[in-house]
């Protein structure tokens, strides 16, 4: 960036050079109507004068135009006309482009010859018009031509919303051009004007629709043009047109009810265009009802069997089902999943045992070890068995014919003896109803326990019943509108010092009893003797106090590397890095540029552009509709009847939060409670909140305080409590908290309601003010205030870099000395409060400045892309084959940060993953470490995918959040087996991790052949030794032979994904030299 000497200096009323002022009229007007203009030549007649005025207001009214069209006319006798005249407040075209003109061109702005020029409008309509351009289109000044902003304000000032009227002031301007000039720029709310209505009417009286009509109306987006053209079509009464039966839509009836795969549609499509084909059945379908409604064809079952039969991947058969949503593949998969799985005819016995005895075998060698060679000729073995049965067949039964009067005889035979052997069955049955009959009153008397015993089970049944359906199984009954409270959930408390206590006791107590005397051995007679010595007394009670402070520490002490809040939050500290983007680094008091789209998709898309409204984490709610259900009954209901009589999602029921450096930005979340352990909304906006501590506030106790008990405890109180306006109060306030606090001009208008939507649930009574002492303003501005001025104190700066502060041009350079306990020099915030001068240099200063990112941060934004990538498509990633080296398994953040501080990671440093799967540990290394550059290499399809998803998210991300981008490098979608660039990358790093848990020994030859050439004293951390018992060096290029090995364990639990035990792992440092103990 470029400094402020080298900038295009900025207009401003203040320091424009004033003119020689013209006479002033008493109400305000600026009357530059000097007699010098006055003509010497005859007056028109005053009517005459008046009509011509009347016409020249609504084509251009400056005063040079003016005196053009009537030049005859003295000046003096203009003025006089133009006060009987009612001048619009709309400026004429001229006008405008003059002021946007003068406005946009370099310099100061002339104000005295925009009064002069525009002599009928007052002097603060015309600053009022500057005012509101530096404000709409101050910071887009470079991006906009002149002509395009004076196109967008004389489409607001005459409300020339259409195409054709847009189109004379934008010459050689596309449809397309205009609609996204207009989409992406446009910065005002309009109504529908008479002319976008009149053309709406017309074509729907001649039978178009809203995509037809859309081109022509630019700034109108379709889904409101759609709403729009249903309300017009009710008050028109249009009714939909009846479609034609033709052979055509016959053809697309014809495929739908047989073959809806992507090879049939293209055998029918035969000389027809195949896409139109496509999207006419795509249309037809959505006509009746849907996808979901419309039965598979046989087509597409075969396509299903195949996949399940591993003969078709994922990717082939979602492409073969081109109007079957993944969802509705996996339901009629797992309905086809019973009947194709395993085989159930056969063609003889024979074939049925050697098929079932190789199943149970390949079973039995899946969860045991083996030699492979012996599994490889056991599957031979029952391959060629099964060859063999398939062509011997059973032999048939020889029938021996038997003359009629012998069948005769013989059926009569069977049955004579089933009757008998029925009358003696009946019998039976008669003699014990008998029996039952004449029994003892003892049997009754139990037949009365049975049934006092039913009823015991049914009152305790019912009791069982009432304590599970208590909210806390309290026994308390539930009433309407109540919520289970949330509890933080109970972490395993890592080894330490308390641990080695109680082995130390259980030790002394084991050789204790070990070397007391034997007891001898008594009568069955005598009792048993139950008194301790002394000494082991001693141990026994110090055995118990070790197992109460081991307990009570279980609970307490929560692992260092897995914070849960930022109240248990562990700093990673770094040294020559820089955490915050180049813009913040460099102490510049602008922002970072961010292209910001209203297309919400470009989140997950490469290139340079994010979301205004990031709506990851809501459509992760869509997605899984049936996973949520509505927060108690104050809150929105989570689904709504629409007019077709179906449930919905309640499109009204969406909340935003902003971000403190571009509050412009927000996150949309659908209010919901998840029914089990899916994303949780208000859990997310809660740690949205403690990430801005972390990152931007971690210096202040005081800014901690406020942050948890005045907005997560808040909110989740009033989520607990069913206080919906309560829980609006906290949003709104942090939303309002956000504007007040970014160093940055902002680009909005404070004033619009981004939760518009939501205030239908809200009682009359709730009203939102932001207060300057409810917020706590002056406290952050403090403690901000502060932190900067400790900052400029501890800073070392280089001689051969002076750091020169390039300031925003909104803004004075202050001076700042000794820590602050008043607010110095002030102006006026957006929300009209007084905020210090000094407060953006401050805030800036404290980050620039900083030497430790807070772990809990890290991990939280690691989640953020997991659980809305990943989470949702976590199935897909277990349809890998169990125990072979493609199983999918994850490292969670504790053990990266467990691992990598073990062996001091530093910024510096390279870092690879073999084996990334979604890219966990590689993103890890690079946001909580800081690698100098971090990659990783996989091979599994939907992982790779994932990979680069999470990469995207994660870069885009830290951006708004003002981090400094990552460097990544991934190898996705292949092997590093004989990879060459992969070689290249591993040789080149300091540190490689291999998740080799489950690797075969042939695989991990492979990585010692792969990793050879690794610089001494480079780390290879891995989950199973690399070196087996009596390893001796082959003479090959291979690593192992300077692998100097150490084995850990990690001390906390679940810091994997599939185990909950602590796990070792070994880190390898690589030696100059073949160590002495391989040598053979």
């Amino acid at each position: 960036m470029t400094g402020p000497q080298n900038r295009t200096p900025r207009k401003s009323a203040r320091k424009s050079k004033p003119t020689p002022k013209k006479k002033s009229m008493e109400n305000g007007l600026i009357s530059p109507r000097s007699l010098d203009a006055v003509s010497p030549t005859a007056k028109p007649e005053p009517t005459i004068l008046v009509s011509r005025l009347e016409e020249l207001i609504k084509v251009d009214f400056r005063k040079s135009a003016v005196q053009k069209e009537l030049p005859m006319a003295p000046w003096q006798d203009v003025c006089a006309a133009v006060d009987q005249l009612v001048v619009p407040d709309q400026l004429t075209w001229p006008e405008l482009k003059l002021i946007v003109s003068e406005w946009h061109s370099p310099g100061p702005i002339n104000f005295s010859m925009l009064e002069d020029e525009c002599f009928a409008r007052n002097r603060a309509q015309i600053h009022s018009r500057v005012m509101a351009l530096e404000e709409n289109y101050g910071t887009k000044r470079r991006a906009l031509e002149c002509s395009e902003i004076c196109a967008l304000e004389i489409a607001f000032e005459c409300q020339l919303h259409t195409y054709r009227e847009i189109c004379r002031f934008l010459p050689g301007y596309s449809q397309e051009h205009v609609r996204s000039l207009a989409s992406a720029h446009f910065p005002h709310k309009v109504r529908w004007s008479t002319t976008e209505i009149d053309y709406m009417c017309e074509g729907l009286k001649a039978g178009l629709e809203a995509e037809d009509l859309h081109p022509n109306l630019p700034f109108r987006r379709l889904g409101v043009l759609r709403q729009k053209t249903v309300n017009l079509k009710k008050k028109l009464k249009i009714s939909p047109a009846q479609p034609k039966n033709t052979e055509y839509e016959d053809k697309i009836d014809l495929i739908i009810r047989t073959d809806l795969t992507d090879t049939g549609i293209k055998e029918a499509a035969h000389n027809e265009s195949l896409s139109k084909l496509i999207k006419d059945i795509q249309t037809t379908i959505e006509d009746r009802g849907g996808s979901e409604v419309i039965p598979f064809t046989k087509p597409e079952n075969e396509i299903l069997r195949l996949s399940l039969q591993d003969e078709l991947t994922d990717k082939q058969c979602q492409s073969e089902l081109l109007f079957r949503s993944w969802r509705e593949i996996q339901q009629k998969r797992k309905e086809l999943e019973s009947v194709h799985s395993r085989q159930s005819k056969f063609s003889n016995r024979l074939e049925r045992l050697i098929y079932e005895a190789q199943w149970y075998s390949s079973m039995a060698e899946d969860s045991a070890r083996g030699n492979r060679r012996r599994r490889t000729r056991t599957d031979v073995e029952f391959s060629d068995l099964r060859e063999e049965a398939l062509k011997t067949r059973e032999p048939k039964k020889v029938e021996v014919k038997v003359p009629d009067a012998e069948a005769q005889e013989r059926a009569r035979a069977i049955t004579l003896k089933r009757k008998e052997t029925m009358r003696k069955n009946q019998e039976e049955k008669e003699m014990l109803k008998k029996a039952r009959k004449i029994s003892p009153p003892r049997t009754r008397s139990r037949a009365h326990k049975t049934r006092s015993g039913e009823k015991v089970k049914i009152e305790k049944l019912l009791e069982e019943a009432e304590w599970f359906q208590s909210i806390s199984g309290d026994g308390t009954a539930v009433s309407d509108g109540s919520k289970r409270k949330r509890k933080p959930a109970l972490h395993l408390v890592p080894e330490f010092k308390e641990r080695q206590k109680l082995k130390t006791a259980q030790k002394q107590l084991m050789e204790q009893k070990k070397s007391s005397k034997p007891e001898r051995a008594r009568l069955m007679s005598e009792t048993p003797v139950t008194e301790d010595s002394d000494a082991e007394k001693e141990l026994m009670d110090k055995f118990q106090k070790v197992m109460e402070a081991d307990n009570s520490s279980d609970i307490e002490e929560i692992s260092p590397y897995d914070p849960t809040d930022i109240d248990h939050d562990t700093s990673v500290t770094f040294e020559n890095r820089y955490l915050f983007n180049e813009a913040i680094s460099s102490r510049i008091l602008f922002p970072s540029r961010i292209d910001f789209s209203s297309d919400v998709s470009v989140i997950l898309k490469p290139g340079n552009q994010l979301p205004i409204n990031n709506t990851l984490a809501a459509n992760v709610i869509r997605e899984h509709e049936r996973s949520y259900k509505s927060l108690p009954d104050t809150f929105p209901p989570f689904q709504v009847e629409n007019s077709a009589g179906e449930m919905i999602i309640n499109p009204r029921n969406i909340i935003h939060i902003r971000y403190l450096l571009y509050p412009q930005h927000t996150e949309q979340y659908i209010l919901a409670e998840p029914k089990s352990n899916e994303l949780d909304p208000v859990r997310e906006i809660i740690k949205v909140f403690q990430i801005h501590y972390g990152l931007f506030f971690s210096y202040s106790e005081k800014l901690k305080k406020i942050i948890m008990d005045d907005f997560c405890h808040k909110m989740i109180t009033a989520a607990d409590d069913n206080d919906f306006s309560a829980f609006m109060f906290v949003v709104d306030k942090w939303n309002a908290l956000m504007l007040e606090l970014s160093p940055y001009p902002i680009e909005i208008d404070p004033k619009i309601d981004i939760n518009e939507s939501l205030r239908v649930y809200l009682p009359d009574s709730y009203s939102f003010s932001h207060d300057i002492k409810d917020s706590k303003l002056q406290t952050f501005y403090m403690e901000v205030l502060n932190a900067g001025e400790e900052a400029r104190k501890n800073r070392k700066q280089s001689p051969n870099k002076p750091i020169q502060r390039k300031m925003s041009l909104t803004l004075k350079s202050p001076v700042i000395g000794g820590c602050q306990t008043h607010l110095p020099e002030v102006f006026v915030s957006r929300y009209r409060h007084l905020r210090p001068m000094a407060y953006s240099v401050a805030f800036i200063d404290s980050l620039a400045h900083k030497t430790t990112i807070s772990r809990y941060c890290s991990h939280q934004l690691l989640m953020r892309a997991y659980t809305r990538i990943v989470s949702p498509s976590s199935r897909k990633l277990r349809s890998y084959k169990a125990f072979s080296a493609e199983v999918y398994g994850e490292l969670l953040p504790s053990f990266v940060s467990e691992v990598l501080t073990k062996i001091d990671y530093q910024p510096n440093k390279k870092f690879y993953d073999l084996g990334c799967g979604v890219g966990n540990t590689t993103l890890q290394a690079a946001l909580e470490f800081g690698a100098e550059k971090s990659g990783g290499c996989e091979i599994m399809d939907h992982a790779s995918l994932l990979a680069g998803q999470q990469e995207l998210f994660m870069q885009k991300q830290i951006n708004l959040f003002g981090l400094k981008s990552m460097n990544l490098s991934f190898a996705l979608y292949q092997s590093f087996v004989q990879n060459e660039e992969v070689k290249k990358e591993c040789i080149d790093s300091d540190v490689v991790l291999v998740n080799n848990y489950l690797f075969e020994f042939s695989l991990n030859v492979e990585v010692g052949k792969l990793l050879y050439g690794l610089k001494p004293g480079s780390k290879i951390i891995s989950l199973k030794n690399f070196i087996p018992p009596r390893y001796k060096s082959s003479g090959e290029e291979t690593i192992f032979d300077y692998l100097k090995v150490e084995r850990f364990e990690m001390s906390d639990y679940c810091s994997v994904s599939w185990t909950a035990n602590k796990v070792p792992y070994y880190i390898s440092t690589v030696q100059p030299e073949i160590l002495k103990e391989y040598q053979p």
